[in-house]
């Protein structure tokens, strides 16, 4: 994923709500990231055929929500103190976790 966005994000939400920083508790931005990603689950629902909603979708409804999302973790983990830099190290981490796991295991298996 790329982080070349980080900066812009923050810089937004600092022209348009200076005082985001002060706001507690982070739950507010917790929630909004809950919620960027239930649009998301919706997305991907009608377009697999269920849902009654009239609207119509497209799959270029999933990357819309894939950015919202992006946006909302983004200012989560600054509001939570963490940096780009921060957030690299622990998908680094988190990718090496995944592949020892699958590499034990010699892989998933679509039943398992």
């Amino acid at each position: 994923m790329s982080m070349r966005f980080w900066k812009q994000i923050i810089n937004l939400q600092d022209q348009f709500y200076p005082d985001w920083r002060k706001q507690k508790p982070r739950t507010l931005f917790s929630t909004a990231l809950a919620g960027e990603c239930g649009e998301m689950c919706g997305v991907v629902t009608h377009l697999d055929g269920g849902g009654t909603n009239t609207t119509r979708y497209t799959e270029e409804m999933i990357l819309e929500e894939a950015a919202d999302i992006y946006i909302q973790l983004v200012l989560l983990l600054e509001k939570s103190a963490f940096t780009e830099t921060d957030f690299e190290r622990a998908l680094i981490s988190k990718f090496a976790v995944l592949h020892h796991r699958l590499k034990e295991k010699g892989g998933l298996k679509r039943n398992e």
